[in-house]
């Protein structure tokens, strides 16, 4: 069922940014710690244009640690100015535009995975049965929810950029779902190359390539397959059931590795010649690359957070295989968490992609202690650093205390998220069964 207003809404949220835009004044959220970065300042990405242009490194005094190519693109917008707008308005403008693309993709994402589930409902005898519970459009839903996030309009107003990293992975995740093994490696090549957390979505981005968008366990399949062997059916009821298993497909992953490799090579010679004068790829290396982790702290950071991330790939890749796009909202939900700069845009990407699955999760418990357990803290984080580091009335750990549940938040709705869509896969054996 779609949304009926839909183009009417997204047209509202566009608007609306540019409202702030154009007309809001600064609003100083470039300077807020939960917008921006050292990553993603627009600010440090200027100064490291200027240190470009003055023919020195771009990455020396630590100041920039973004990617050679947003020097390239952005970089000659940041000296431009406009009489009566705050600094960098022609980049917001960009992160608007962005901001769009990024809502039709995870929208066009969320049709095909609409197709694909109607389509092994349908070859599982239980359209009906799951229809009368819910049946949403849940691509226009997570689009909405992309475009309306005060996160996501937060951190495009702020002139950082988030946005275009999140447009990278829903670049990537839709080409994979499209099985456009070009499309999702550029996006994959991109996204690992402005920050190399997204690298962990090579796992679903591989499986979504070899087995298609999310589909229910292959064992509902084989039950139904078992059971109308059982009962008198006819062998072309038995042959569409038993092709109903989805077979991995190797030609698919094997192009996109090899797209993957040419976009390697291209991205790697693009931030050759842009660093040419100023120590070449040996600087983006031991400057870019490395930034995320303290050189005193790396051992500590790249064992505790980095390498946390990692323990948690493949047990989750062996429970959710056969739900491949699900599996990478809950990476991207996992890199928000434990990522060395977490900000809210990161959050605002995962938020997006869970309305991917609307109709599965509708279920989920907790949803009212999420909702305003999010917007409490949004509320609470400024106020506590504003009490802290301007009025002196507060200390650190008033501002610690709201990570803290910002943290303690997230990691209830990734572990609810995994609950849920294991209860739904349940429930549909069940309905096979009886």
């Amino acid at each position: 069922m779609a949304i009926r207003n839909f183009w009417s809404m997204a047209a509202a949220a566009v608007g609306f940014r540019l409202v702030l835009v154009l007309f809001g004044g600064d609003l100083h959220l470039a300077s807020r710690p939960e917008v921006s970065t050292p990553l993603t300042s627009i600010r440090r990405l200027a100064e490291g244009y200027w240190l470009k242009q003055a023919s020195m490194s771009p990455y020396s005094g630590s100041m920039y640690h973004g990617s050679p190519l947003l020097l390239l693109v952005l970089g000659p917008l940041t000296n431009k100015r406009s009489v009566g707008h705050h600094d960098h308005i022609y980049c917001s403008l960009i992160f608007v535009a962005v901001d769009f693309i990024a809502a039709m993709l995870i929208r066009a994402t969320g049709r095909r995975l609409q197709i694909a589930r109607n389509r092994n409902l349908k070859s599982l005898e239980l359209t009906e049965a799951v229809s009368n519970s819910v049946n949403v459009s849940a691509g226009d839903i997570a689009s909405l929810i992309y475009l309306w996030n005060p996160w996501a309009i937060v951190t495009c107003v702020g002139s950082c950029t988030s946005p275009i990293e999140n447009l990278m992975v829903v670049i990537m995740i839709y080409g994979a779902c499209s099985r456009l093994a070009p499309l999702a490696a550029f996006g994959y090549v991109m996204a690992t190359h402005l920050s190399l957390y997204p690298a962990i979505l090579i796992v679903p981005i591989i499986l979504l390539l070899g087995y298609g968008p999310d589909a229910p366990p292959t064992k509902v399949f084989r039950i139904k397959s078992s059971s109308a062997s059982k009962t008198d059916v006819s062998d072309n009821d038995k042959s569409s059931s038993s092709r109903d298993v989805q077979q991995f497909l190797w030609k698919p992953v094997f192009h996109f590795i090899l797209w993957m490799l040419f976009w390697t090579f291209y991205v790697l010679l693009l931030s050759s010649i842009v660093l040419n004068k100023v120590g070449g790829l040996q600087e983006m290396f031991e400057k870019y690359f490395f930034a995320e982790v303290f050189d005193f702290f790396r051992s500590f950071f790249l064992i505790v957070f980095n390498m946390n991330i990692v323990f948690m790939v493949l047990p989750l890749a062996i429970r959710l295989k056969h739900r491949p796009c699900f599996l990478a909202f809950i990476y991207t939900a996992i890199v928000a968490i434990l990522k060395s700069y977490p900000s809210v845009g990161d959050s605002a990407l995962y938020l997006g992609l869970l309305g991917l699955f609307a109709n599965e999760l509708a279920e989920m418990q907790f949803t009212f202690f999420l909702f305003f357990g999010y917007i409490g803290v949004s509320l609470l984080s400024p106020v506590m650093h504003n009490l802290w580091i301007w009025r002196g009335t507060g200390n650190a750990n008033f501002y610690f205390a709201t990570g803290l549940a910002y943290t303690c938040l997230q990691t209830v709705l990734v572990v609810e998220s995994v609950s849920s869509m294991i209860k739904h896969d349940r429930k549909l054996r069940l309905l096979v069964t009886a």
